[in-house]
């Protein structure tokens, strides 16, 4: 018999083409690797390259500030992750956060915020961080699964620099996909150890079920994770027995409980649209549009944007592209099975994809976006696999015909990682701020009424601009008027403006578009209280405290309103629920405070004013207020430095008021 001629070493691992096994084929070298150095060693430069590649696109994200994006109300107006005891950490696991269930990623918060308050550079590193140890636990998987130096190094380079991940790792709000993300990936590392040993499959079978459970906590959306280790099965040519499907049965108990719960969680907020909205025909296009455009902004991520609205509708009807998704998808099924079903690679790759994008196709509309940036980021790892295989597959030659053109490939793909690199850089500086993001997505999307009002908020709220906030609202109202925000958002600029009739006009129209929403009820309550109309304004507080009985503001507002009808106790009685429901509401300390002093408990006034002025240290007006209950307590060395701190502060303070305290202390 004939010996045969053993094979030549190759630099990389092939993929496995071998039937009998059921496994992928391991590296014929065990002892080198590319370049004459052992696999591990390799292994080791590739997530080193990983990571430091994600840590430079990403960098520029560490300067980044808070946005009012959702950042509020998972974050910097949320009070629940501020009690970090075992009473508040199970209020984080036991209810919903803006309709979502994912516990773990408040978690996350309330321990930054327990441990550095509200500073931005803590949230946004942490998030850089997770993303880092996401792309190396991606690179680690794909290198059990191929034992592919190639395959392995291009998927984890492109999981760290595709622009497409900016949104879940530059926006704080965003946490939760590099959470599940995470744990996602480690939970198909467990299973690949689950799958490859001979010993101790309880332990890894367990460490799976664990890290999927984590990933759930951290985002429902991860339910997609036993069909995923079932292309795991299918990549690695398990043979096809009953036993794949029962031994994943715990794993989709999992996902069933957290489907129902991640529902549930969004019917709470009514973020789940009805037919009526949009007819399931019309989600069938939407479907089709958003499984094409993530392909596409996965090749070219051009026109990035941090909102994507739904297409409007013409004399009842989109226009004619839209019509045409669904054959165009039709078309690119059919080819991906005619080239795919004899390449294990592709064909993984795009049903990974496949899986992992399809819940969020809006098939059942949530919210108002038809795509989002961040429904990628666990669902590109098919994409980018299939990119590594095609990539080894080229460079071996495979067809024949491309081993003539096979030097240009390197520099092809070389190319694309600097182009993505340097987009991704550039769009980590459009997150820096609330007025960059808005500012670009007007940019992006011209008819977007969200965008024209988060930027007039943003003018108004946080910097004060009244008279340049003002033609935003009257832009998001032009472009979409049914749209409640701008109109109250709006009046409370004529409010501040003393157009109080214009305001009242306002809130009336955001109370008719959204009766159910508290806020407008207050915003007008308050207008009342300006106009004397009390009666009316008492109506409003009641009502807007019944829709929301937790709302701080509220009971804050409602105390004024008691002060001016003069009833002291009940004023103090809802400046005392304001601040237990939000220990560090300012004003409620500065009301109470005044409240106290003018029933001559200057003890207790003169304390809440130096809790306001701890909370806002820059208030002189509020310093001023406490200069006058010294002057009354005859603590005038106090009075003198309070009304001196005021005056330095910007404060208007009357110069006979500042001389007669001198003369009362005995000061030239």
């Amino acid at each position: 018999m004939a010996k045969k001629t053993p094979p030549k070493k190759t630099t990389t691992a092939p993929i496995s083409k071998t039937k009998t096994t059921g496994k992928a084929e391991a590296p014929k070298n065990k002892k080198s690797g590319i370049g004459g150095l052992p696999p591990n060693v390799l292994l080791i430069i590739i997530l080193a390259c990983v990571a430091i590649a994600g840590y430079v696109v990403y960098f520029p994200s560490l300067s980044s500030d808070f946005t009012n994006w959702d950042d509020p109300g998972y974050l910097t107006q949320n009070y629940e992750i501020r009690d970090w005891t075992k009473n508040g950490i199970n209020h984080l696991f036991s209810s919903y956060t803006m309709g979502n269930y994912h516990p773990l990623t408040m978690l996350s918060f309330a321990w930054e915020y327990h441990t550095a308050a509200l500073k931005p550079y803590i949230y946004h590193r942490d998030s850089m961080l997770l993303h880092i140890f996401t792309c190396l636990a991606v690179t680690f998987f794909t290198w059990l699964i191929t034992r592919n130096f190639s395959i392995t190094a291009i998927c984890g380079i492109l999981f760290a620099i595709h622009p497409m991940h900016v949104e879940s790792v530059a926006w704080i709000a965003g946490r939760k996909d590099v959470m599940y993300g995470l744990f996602y990936f480690l939970a198909l590392i467990a299973y690949y150890y689950y799958y490859s040993s001979k010993k101790n499959k309880i332990l890894f079978y367990g460490m799976c079920m664990i890290m999927f459970a984590l990933s759930l906590l951290s985002k429902g959306v991860a339910v997609t994770l036993p069909i995923s280790c079932l292309l795991v099965d299918y990549y690695l040519k398990r043979p096809l027995k009953i036993r794949l499907l029962i031994e994943k049965i715990p794993l989709f108990i999992l996902s069933i409980i957290f489907g129902i719960i991640s529902i549930k969680s969004q019917q709470s907020v009514e973020a789940i649209q009805s037919d009526t909205v949009f007819p399931v025909v019309d989600r069938v296009f939407f479907a089709s549009y958003a499984f094409l455009a993530y392909i596409s902004k996965f090749l070219l991520p051009w026109d990035l944007c941090n909102f994507y609205p739904y297409p409007v509708q013409t004399n009842g009807h989109f226009t004619t592209i839209w019509y045409l998704y669904p054959v165009m998808l039709a078309a690119l099924l059919l080819i991906v099975f005619l080239f795919a079903r004899k390449n294990r690679g592709v064909m993984f790759g795009f049903l990974f994809y496949t899986t992992a994008i399809f819940l969020l196709l809006q098939l059942l509309p949530v919210g108002t976006a038809i795509i989002a940036d961040r429904y990628s980021y666990i669902a590109y790892f098919g994409l980018f696999f299939i990119i590594g295989y095609l990539y080894y597959k080229a460079m071996l030659g495979v067809p024949a015909w491309l081993k003539t053109i096979r030097p240009v490939f390197p520099i092809i793909l070389l190319g694309w990682f600097i182009y993505l690199g340097m987009t991704t850089r550039a769009r980590c500086e459009v997150w820096k701020n609330t007025e960059s993001l808005w500012r670009d997505a007007i940019e992006k999307q011209p008819t977007l009424s969200t965008a024209y009002n988060n930027l007039g908020y943003e003018l108004y709220n946080k910097e004060a601009k009244y008279d340049e906030a003002l033609p935003y609202f009257t832009k998001a109202i032009e472009l979409l008027p049914t749209f409640e925000l701008p109109y109250m958002n709006r009046g409370e600029i004529y409010r501040i403006q003393g157009k109080n009739q214009l305001a009242q006009i306002d809130f009336n129209k955001a109370i008719s578009l959204k009766p159910n929403d508290a806020k407008p009820y207050l915003s007008r309550a308050i207008l009342y209280c300006i106009k004397g109309k009390l009666d009316s304004a008492g109506a409003d507080f009641d009502k807007c405290i019944s829709i929301d009985p937790n709302m701080a503001e509220a009971y804050s507002s409602r105390g004024n309103y008691y002060d001016m009808r003069g009833k002291f106790d009940s004023s103090i009685a809802d400046y005392n629920k304001a601040i237990s429901l939000k220990p560090d509401i300012p004003d409620a300390y500065m009301n109470r405070g005044e409240a106290f002093i003018r029933h001559k408990d200057f003890d207790a006034g003169i304390a809440d004013l130096n809790t306001y002025l701890q909370l806002k240290p820059e208030s002189g007006e509020v310093y001023m207020k406490r200069s006058s209950a010294y002057l009354d307590r005859k603590e005038y060395k106090n009075a003198l430095q309070d009304a001196l701190q005021a005056k330095t502060l910007g404060f208007t303070v009357d110069a006979n008021y500042i001389e007669n305290l001198k003369k009362l202390t005995g000061q030239p």
